[in-house]
């Protein structure tokens, strides 16, 4: 019955699936558990060597980072092509580099919705997150939003290489999730990364020099703030991964469902459906991937999404939304308005009405207030924004 009455109030709203529904096939569950993770021993040698350099840098947490907020984020001030019906709300970004050049391109999205999901904030602030890539992927970073008061700070992803340096991050940054005081990052498509909002290190923002100088000074590529890697997944024997086919599925966007405590990637293929969206055991006692006796960490669900260039993937009580190209856009070139699809895994989706920011990217959902957050990369067009996922949907 309350599917029924859902589907009504999305009838009177204009927000009611406006696409024939598509399989949303199950994975077996031979081929799921194919799919496995290692930490290997990177959390116990991060922390010998963060515990090193501590002491030539001690740590910051996270309220010191958005008490030095050095860029202001503007009111939702570009189109979101979203259905006015749901009343987006969010944010743009500073109106100068981060808006307007690709010097920095956003992708991955998450927040205190995430870490705390009882609360919906972090440090007693609704803070919102998101990774950022140069456009060689050389180097990867993470903002920090004070999502009321919409302060920002930018700071470097860095590994600790030894008791006495560190190096900076490479990769897309594909994807961002939150939960604790740990954030994963998906910085390549086979590699997690994992840092603590808890360490932070003050650096020398006078040079573009990554690690220790020749000064005798630590930099962080002329920012403030670095941010050391704490711990680290990735695939048994390493290499590269592979998009909708192999035994390496591309970790191409990270999210939490928190309605089963399960850890959510899913793959980007860029001209085409059949990206695979994999949930992975997460241990919420030790705030980290649950392995299995052999140490791995076992995929236990998987789904071959229908989804044409699918982008983002979040998932509560079985249902999934997935952003990605508008079936009037599959196979057209240029920039176009994204896509919301929705709909049960093993199922079907259908096409949610309306349409979403040009390249829409990650998404991200907070229990304690019910709203899906979103983000997108286009240049000039660059919002953060938020709708509710029931008025989206019609579930709770």
């Amino acid at each position: 019955m309350r599917l029924v009455i859902g589907f009504v109030v999305l009838l009177l709203l204009g927000l009611a699936p406006s696409a024939q529904a598509a399989d949303f096939p199950r994975l077996d569950a031979a081929t799921v558990d194919g799919f496995r993770l290692t930490a290997g021993d990177s959390f116990a040698t991060y922390a010998s060597r963060i515990a090193a350099l501590d002491r030539k840098l001690p740590p910051r947490g996270l309220p010191d980072v958005l008490g030095d907020a050095n860029r202001k984020a503007r009111p939702l001030c570009h189109a979101t092509y979203l259905a006015a019906a749901l009343k987006p709300a969010g944010f743009c970004w500073e109106d100068g580099n981060d808006d307007k050049t690709n010097d920095w391109i956003p992708q991955g999205l998450t927040g205190s919705g995430d870490a705390d999901p009882a609360t919906g904030t972090a440090d007693g602030k609704r803070v919102v997150v998101t990774t950022w890539h140069t456009s060689g992927d050389t180097m990867v970073r993470l903002s920090f939003v004070d999502a009321n008061g919409l302060g920002y700070r930018h700071v470097l992803l860095v590994e600790p290489v030894s008791d006495t340096n560190f190096a900076v991050v490479t990769g897309h940054g594909h994807g961002v999730t939150w939960s604790g005081n740990l954030l994963f990052v998906a910085t390549t498509g086979g590699l997690i990364r994992v840092f603590d909002t808890t360490h932070f290190w003050k650096v020398d923002d006078s040079s573009a020099t990554v690690g220790l100088g020749s000064d005798g000074k630590y930099h962080a590529a002329y920012y403030d703030y670095a941010m050391p890697q704490v711990g680290a997944y990735w695939y048994p024997g390493g290499g590269a991964c592979t998009t909708a086919t192999g035994a390496r599925p591309c970790l191409s966007t990270l999210s939490f469902d928190h309605s089963d405590s399960t850890f959510v990637t899913a793959e980007h293929v860029p001209a085409a459906a059949g990206g695979r969206i994999l949930r992975w055991p997460f241990d919420s006692a030790t705030g980290r991937l649950q392995p299995s006796a052999d140490g791995l960490v076992h995929a236990k669900e998987g789904f071959s999404s229908p989804v044409w260039g699918m982008q983002g993937a979040v998932s509560r009580n079985g249902y999934f939304v997935l952003t990605g190209v508008c079936p009037e856009y599959a196979g057209v070139a240029g920039d176009h308005p994204s896509c919301l699809h929705g709909g049960v895994g093993g199922t079907s989706t259908s096409r949610l009405a309306g349409q979403a920011p040009v390249n829409s990217q990650n998404l991200s959902y907070w229990p304690a207030t019910g709203e899906l957050w979103l983000l997108n990369e286009q240049l000039r067009e660059r919002v953060t924004v938020h709708v509710p996922w029931t008025v989206l949907t019609g579930r709770a």
